[in-house]
């Protein structure tokens, strides 16, 4: 989010979605699962957290610059879906970044119409603040192409499925996706060798959804040729995410 210097990181957390009572216990105390903190100078330091297992290649002391990566998108310690989790702290208080509030600070609004003793703008530049504040849309994770049906639990421990094969039981395709909206549907459609193989449409969703799996296919051995999916998200009506996968089987 900014230079500065690592202060300190964690590695080699399994990626597990958290679920119940003995999952929780698991990551007592390593909450934060895989991550780093980055000293930024003058009392300020960022904290990141559920990096993704074995992600991270940044050594205590090593200089970053804004921008530069510093792990991938996991599920590691207490996390119910991949995420990333950031802190800001400001003299080992936690503080708003859109605000420059720490926590528990007074947010009454003074006779100008600033919050009292808050900074100007917070802490986030013009171009933070424009990708933060934009409306909430969805993100395509993963659209491709497995031998059996999957969850979000199974992306999520076992990384993307291997293709079918001839001596498979099924051909499915499927979309991975986040940040959804009620009323959303996720559509699928297959083709072999340009005609229609398989399709679906969801109902729409009865709530927001913070990770969905939709999924069509057929069962029995695929046959040879050419597959492609095409997957998409539709909201009232128009399609706002599309994604394509395709592969020969042979």
């Amino acid at each position: 989010m900014a230079d500065g210097v690592v202060k300190a990181s964690r590695d080699g957390m399994a990626d597990r979605l958290v679920s119940t009572d003995e999952d929780r216990k698991s990551v007592a105390s390593r909450e934060c699962g895989n991550g780093l903190i980055l000293d930024h100078g003058g009392g300020l330091e960022t904290q990141y957290c559920h990096l993704r297992k074995g992600s991270l290649r940044l050594a205590r002391g090593t200089k970053v610059r804004k921008g530069d990566v510093l792990g991938f998108v996991g599920a590691s310690g207490m996390a119910q879906f991949p995420h990333v989790h950031v802190t800001l702290r400001r003299n080992g208080k936690t503080t708003d970044p859109f605000t420059g509030l720490s926590v528990g600070q007074d947010c009454a609004k003074t006779d100008s119409g600033k919050a009292a003793g808050s900074r100007t703008s917070g802490w986030l530049d013009a171009s933070a603040m424009a990708a933060l504040g934009a409306p909430d849309m969805p993100t395509l994770l993963s659209a491709g192409f497995t031998d059996r049906p999957v969850s979000d639990k199974d992306l999520v421990q076992s990384g993307l499925p291997a293709l079918p094969g001839a001596q498979s039981q099924a051909l499915v395709g499927y979309i991975w996706a986040i940040n959804l909206a009620k009323a959303d549907r996720l559509t699928l459609r297959i083709e072999k060798d340009g005609r229609l193989f398989g399709e679906q449409t969801s109902e729409p969703l009865d709530r927001p959804k913070a990770v969905y799996v939709a999924y069509t296919g057929k069962k029995g051995s695929p046959a040879a040729g050419h597959y492609r999916l095409e997957a998409a998200i539709v909201r009232q009506g128009r399609t706002i995410v599309a994604g394509s996968n395709e592969f020969t089987l042979e």
